[in-house]
């Protein structure tokens, strides 16, 4: 009997399956809009593909590594770095023993720098000579000073020696112009504004003080005043020890003081 035939729509079993298209991962999802999130899961996705090369570059460091240590069996097997440090170790070596015979070998000058080295010193010798001479002008200038002080003293007091009378300024004339008097420039005081502003602020802060004061005594008085009238007004309603009856006297002695407070108020 005939193999059945299979359909048209179902595949034949022995025929491969069709591979599907590789895209690489993704980070993140695939409809973000351009922005801050999107600029993210970029970054995110470059700094995973460079881990990813870095390590794959170093499995194929330390395969050729172990390949040529297993090639030369004297040579002990170690991390990838071993040689690396072996080699820094070395050139270290080197250079200490190079620089350990180049100690006495003084080192060479630019000769652009040693041009800006002796603009420097001549520089400073000059500036060296200046400053000398301005301590020397100064100097001089105090000896001439000490000495026309000393004979200006000298020759006032000949003068009073032989006058045998203090020295008295001439009087001002009376008929001189007040534009020609010697003026006295006061000396500029530069806190004056806020001086007499805080003056003016003190002397609000102390009237208000006063003024609160001044109220919390009214106050008070007002107070003992109303207690007072209360005493004497609840003694005043009492029954008399006699015939029982309230002291009408007191009370209108009382209203009466009332309605004179009140009427001069």
């Amino acid at each position: 009997m005939a193999p059945k035939r299979a359909r048209d729509e179902e595949p034949a079993t022995g025929a491969p399956d069709k591979k599907k298209a590789k895209h690489g991962f993704r980070v993140g999802p695939t409809n973000l809009p351009d922005g801050a999130w999107k600029r993210k899961a970029d970054k995110i996705k470059k700094e995973l593909i460079t881990k990813a090369k870095v390590k794959k570059q170093y499995a194929k460091l330390k395969a050729q590594k172990e390949a040529e240590a297993a090639a030369a069996p004297g040579v002990p097997v170690g991390p990838v770095l071993d040689a690396h440090v072996t080699k820094e170790d070395n050139s270290n070596d080197n250079s200490k023993d190079k620089e350990q015979e180049d100690v006495d070998a003084p080192a060479p000058i630019h000769p652009s720098r040693q041009i800006l080295l002796e603009k420097g010193a001549a520089v400073k010798a000059a500036r060296a000579e200046q400053e000398q001479q301005t301590a020397n002008e100064e100097s001089r200038r105090k000896e001439t000073k000490g000495e026309e002080q000393k004979e200006e003293q000298s020759t006032t007091t000949t003068k009073i020696a032989d006058d045998d009378e203090p020295y008295v300024p001439p009087p001002m004339d009376p008929n001189m112009h007040p534009s020609r008097l010697p003026k006295r420039h006061r000396k500029p005081n530069y806190y004056e504004k806020e001086l007499a502003l805080a003056e003016k602020k003190k002397k609000q802060a102390e009237e208000r003080a006063a003024e609160i004061a001044r109220r919390e005594e009214e106050k008070r008085q007002r107070i003992a005043e109303r207690e007072k009238y209360r005493r004497q007004m609840a003694k005043a309603r009492q029954p008399g020890a006699r015939d029982g009856k309230m002291k009408l006297g007191r009370q209108g002695n009382l209203l009466l003081d009332k309605v004179k407070r009140i009427v001069g108020q």
